[in-house]
């Protein structure tokens, strides 16, 4: 319990100093926001896939925990990419959106192992 609190922290920490930065190369409001917005759903994203890398490497199966939670990042980059410029139009940039989100949770996924190995 305690090492998923400071995953999130961390993780909540990593996207918004990454959201900081991104927001200085990205200055268009609508890029800006894309920035932002992605940092979110990152922060999302990696708690929910460390809970299942978590639950893996408690019982031993640490790869089969990263496998999937590899799959659900590789997912919601798609989806993110699919649904929200495509049929839902969020009206964001594409490359702030997807470079942003794509950092913000392989930076965290980095971190990781730190998390899970306590």
């Amino acid at each position: 319990m305690k090492q998923g609190i400071l995953f999130a922290l961390a993780t909540a920490v990593i996207a918004l100093l990454g959201a900081v930065l991104l927001s200085r190369v990205f200055t268009e409001p609508r890029s800006t926001s894309a920035v932002w917005t992605s940092a979110s759903l990152a922060v999302v994203v990696q708690i929910a896939t460390f809970a299942i890398a978590r639950r893996y490497a408690l019982k031993g199966e640490v790869i089969k925990g990263w496998g999937i939670g590899a799959l659900m990042r590789v997912t919601a980059l798609v989806v993110y990419g699919a649904l929200f410029f495509g049929p839902l139009q969020l009206g964001f940039p594409l490359e702030p959106a997807l470079l942003s989100f794509a950092l913000f949770v392989f930076v965290s996924t980095v971190l990781e192992p730190l998390f899970l190995s306590r």
